[in-house]
């Protein structure tokens, strides 16, 4: 088991819930789209009077819906309106020994997204709530892609021609999991699983 702790960047944002699908979406795929190292199509996804870049992938696209699904069935089932979700990425290490070798996974990278879901029944709240989350999400992406161009140091070399070098999970805690407990049980466990593509 290793001690090395991954870079941790933390995203919380407060979301209409007609829009939560929508928005989380827009993360994961903005995520996605800055840290999968392969050879990718770009492709634009709007969002709030924002357009941005996503990969077109089918199997992106299937994990990411999936997730979303998993996510939005846990905050409907959560009385604070509250959802967690996070986005880890792994470089595959090969410990050589005499007569073997062993690899494991070791996580570089974890992004901890937190969505406060708020509910507006009056129609004018629901459009100012638009309005500030608009503005918050264009602001979120923006410091998205500053931290990926600013934080680049404990990005692993690439050591193969594999398609995707560094493969990566997207996993949503439990009722019983803090976000520390969550990644600590992932990390701990990620040198005997591999994570999900």
């Amino acid at each position: 088991m290793s001690h090395y702790q991954p870079a941790t960047f933390p995203v919380d944002l407060t979301v209409e819930r007609g829009l939560l699908k929508d928005v989380l979406r827009a993360i994961l795929h903005t995520i996605l789209f800055h840290r999968v190292f392969a050879n990718i199509k770009p492709k634009d996804m709007d969002i709030l009077n924002i357009t941005i870049p996503i990969i077109d992938d089918p199997e992106i696209e299937k994990l990411v819906e999936e997730k979303i699904a998993v996510f939005a069935k846990a905050v409907d089932a959560n009385p604070q309106s509250k959802g967690q979700i996070g986005v880890m990425f792994y470089e595959k290490r090969t410990k050589r020994a005499w007569f073997s070798s062993t690899s494991s996974e070791v996580c570089w990278e974890q992004w901890g997204i937190t969505l406060n879901v708020v509910t507006n029944i009056n129609e004018k709240d629901k459009q100012r709530s638009i309005k500030n989350m608009e503005k918050a999400l264009s602001a979120l992406f923006l410091n998205i892609l500053r931290t990926v161009n600013e934080h680049k140091d404990h990005i692993p070399p690439i050591t193969t021609s594999d398609g995707n070098p560094f493969p990566y999970q997207i996993v949503i805690p439990t009722t019983n999991d803090t976000w520390g407990s969550m990644f600590k049980r992932i990390l701990d466990t990620s040198a005997s699983s591999s994570p999900s593509i």
